[in-house]
């Protein structure tokens, strides 16, 4: 096992294009936010004028080079429910410029996130571990290593211009591998799932381009989105490319629990039953892809229609009809995103079954 995550590990570190992070880097030095971690120390003043207050803030800054440095920094708060006062002890972060005689000036950026987030993830590795135990630690690696395959491999190849779509495709079977290859061996179970996977995706990305394109998709109906164009470096995208994309890796851990739940089912009762048939193994296999694709399905939906939540109030909120509010692209998206997904997870189906019958008659029971 180690072996194969190292092997993996040097896949990724070896061959990925970290080049680009080194032109961002340079394009870093053009466009520069130098920001910095602060405590709020006192709130000195609270300064009230019309529908807006103004804090005085004295803050100290706790990233290394400027370690317990203390400045005084505005916060202005508007009367909505978009921002928080601040008080004593919060951690936020601080915009830092230099003045022409080179001192520094901060100004406040933002609410500092991490060490929530940092307790919030340890607990959940924890949580996963300690019900896991070993596979638990596996499947951290392979979570671990599909983000860095994400950040690594994927980022900078769709920077660099490739097609997002062949490039997704081959992420997302990729890190497929990583997963069943680290968390199940190289048995049938993790093979007819990759396949299955494979398949599944394969067909769900097909539906998306050919729906996507008949409905007139541009991609650009988020604002994330429009705001690539934008990106400094001339950077060229094919936008209605990256919607697609976007869509074949949302429908990935669907996928992925189908399929591993099929051959894990599959495996068990072969195991149980080494005289079973083909036939009673399809038909094993088919039942309980039925019983998982009425929750995977509802889940993807329900997981989409929770995106575009906000949107469909607004609309609905102005009295639009049910015609206007599905040709809003914005909503057409999430609409093709579930259904595609929906229709990958399906496909999965059938395909993981044939192909573990497949592995199971050519490799024997005992593999």
């Amino acid at each position: 096992m180690i072996l194969r995550v190292s092997a993996v590990i040097f896949f990724l570190f070896a061959f990925a294009p970290v080049s680009v992070y080194a032109d961002r880097g340079r394009l870093a030095e053009e466009f520069q936010v130098n920001l910095y971690r602060a405590r709020v120390v006192e709130v000195a003043d609270e300064i009230v004028i019309r529908d807006t207050v103004t804090q005085v803030l004295r803050v100290r800054v706790l990233n290394r080079d400027l370690r317990g440095h203390e400045t005084t920094v505005r916060n202005t708060l508007a009367y909505d429910a978009t921002n928080r006062p601040l008080r004593s002890g919060n951690r936020i972060v601080l915009h830092m410029e230099e003045d022409a005689d080179g001192t520094p000036v901060f100004f406040f950026y933002g609410y500092d996130r991490l060490v929530p987030f940092a307790v919030l993830f340890a607990f959940f590795a924890a949580c996963v571990v300690a019900l896991g135990g070993l596979k638990g630690v596996r499947a951290l690696t392979a979570l671990l290593l599909t983000i860095m395959l994400i950040m690594f491999v994927l980022v900078p190849l769709l920077l660099r211009g490739y097609n997002p779509i062949v490039l997704s495709v081959v992420v997302c079977v990729l890190s497929t591998i990583i997963t069943c290859v680290i968390c199940f061996g190289t048995g049938k179970k993790s093979f007819s799932a990759v396949l299955g996977v494979s398949g599944g995706l394969l067909i769900g990305g097909v539906i998306a381009h050919v729906f996507g394109i008949a409905a007139r998709m541009a991609g650009l109906s988020h604002g994330d989105a429009q705001m690539l164009q934008y990106l400094p470096g001339g950077y060229m995208f094919d936008f209605r490319g990256l919607l697609f994309a976007g869509i074949i890796i949302g429908a990935l851990g669907a996928c992925l629990d189908v399929a591993i739940s099929i051959s894990s089912a599959l495996t068990e009762i072969t195991a149980h039953n080494p005289s079973a048939e083909k036939k009673e193994i399809v038909r094993s296999g088919f039942n309980i892809g039925k019983d998982i694709m009425g929750s995977m399905i509802n889940t993807l939906i329900l997981a989409y229609t929770g995106g575009s939540l906000a949107t469909i109030l607004i609309f609905a909120g102005f009295g639009s009809g049910l015609s206007q509010i599905f040709n809003l692209e914005s909503i057409a998206v999430e609409i093709l995103r579930s259904v595609a997904g929906s229709l990958g997870l399906i496909f999965a189906i059938p395909i993981t079954i044939f192909a573990f019958v497949f592995l199971d008659k050519m490799k024997g029971r005992n593999t």
